[in-house]
C-alpha cells in the first residue's frame, strides 16, 4: 500500500511534466511560426516601402532636375554685371589756363611762386606753353603769351597715378592711395576729392610748413606748388575714356 501510495504521486508528477513539455513545445512552434510570419510581413512591407521610397526619389529627381534646368536657363539669360570700381579710377581731363593756376596759387598763400606757374607747363618732349617771342614771365605778369593747354590725370585700379600733356605724352607719374571716402594721397600729398557723376574736384590739403618751404624758395620745386598745379582747386575735371588704365 505504501508502495502504491508513493507510486501514484510519482506517476502523476510524470504525467504533469509531460503535459507541460507538450505545452512548451506547442508554444515554441507557435512562436517560431509567428516569427516567420512577422519576418515575411516585414519583408513584404519593406519591399513596398522600398518601392514607395524609390518612386518618391524618382519623382523628386525629376522635380529637382526641372528646377535646376529652369535655374540654369534663368542664370544664362541674366545680364552680366560689371564689377564696381573705385570712383577715382579712370582718366580726368580739362583745358588749363595760366590765369586759373595763378589764382589757385594766390589763394593757397603761394603768391611768391606765380612767376613759375606756366613755365613748367611743357609737353613730354619739352614744347613750351608760351607763344613764340613771349616775354619772360614775372610775378607781376606771369601769363603774358600763355597758351591754354589740354591736360589730364589718370588713376589706375592698381594704384598708379599719372598726368598727360595735350599730345597724350606722360609728364608726371607716381602712385596714389585712398585714405577715406573724401581724401586721397597722391605722391605723399593729401588732397580732398569729390566725384559727382562724370566730374572730379581736387583740393590740396597744404600744411603751413609746406607753404613756408615753397615761399622760401619760389623758383625751386616744392610739394605745395606741385599740388596746386595738379588740382586746379575751384575747377572741375571731366571723365574721358582712359588710355592708360589697362
Amino acid at each position: 500500500m505504501l508502495s502504491q501510495s508513493f507510486e501514484q504521486p510519482a506517476v502523476a508528477k510524470r504525467a504533469s511534466a509531460s503535459r507541460r513539455a507538450g505545452h512548451l513545445n506547442k508554444a515554441r512552434l507557435t512562436v517560431s511560426a509567428t516569427r516567420r510570419r512577422l519576418a515575411h510581413l516585414l519583408a513584404a512591407d519593406s519591399s513596398k516601402q522600398k518601392e514607395t521610397h524609390l518612386r518618391r526619389v524618382a519623382i523628386a529627381g525629376v522635380v529637382a532636375l526641372g528646377a535646376v534646368t529652369a535655374g540654369v536657363s534663368i542664370v544664362t539669360a541674366a545680364p552680366r554685371m560689371k564689377p564696381a570700381r573705385a570712383p577715382l579710377v579712370g582718366q580726368w581731363q580739362r583745358v588749363n589756363t595760366c590765369k586759373e593756376l595763378v589764382a589757385g596759387l594766390e589763394r593757397a598763400g603761394l603768391g611768391a611762386t606765380v612767376a613759375q606757374a606756366w613755365v613748367g607747363q611743357t609737353s613730354s618732349s619739352g614744347e613750351s606753353s608760351f607763344k613764340p617771342g613771349s616775354p619772360k614771365p614775372t610775378r607781376a605778369r606771369p601769363c603774358t603769351g600763355a597758351i591754354a593747354r589740354t591736360h589730364s590725370h589718370f588713376f589706375t585700379a592698381s594704384g598708379l597715378f599719372g598726368s598727360l600733356d595735350w599730345h597724350g605724352g606722360q609728364v608726371d607719374d607716381g602712385s596714389y592711395r585712398i585714405v577715406n571716402p573724401t581724401t586721397v594721397s597722391i605722391g605723399g600729398v593729401l588732397f580732398r576729392f569729390t566725384v559727382k557723376g562724370a566730374t572730379l574736384s581736387l583740393a590740396p590739403l597744404l600744411t603751413k610748413a609746406m607753404v613756408r618751404k615753397a615761399v622760401a624758395h619760389p623758383a625751386a620745386f616744392s610739394p605745395a606748388f606741385w599740388a596746386v598745379t595738379v588740382a586746379y582747386p575751384g575747377h572741375t575735371w571731366k571723365r574721358v575714356p582712359c588710355t592708360r588704365c589697362g
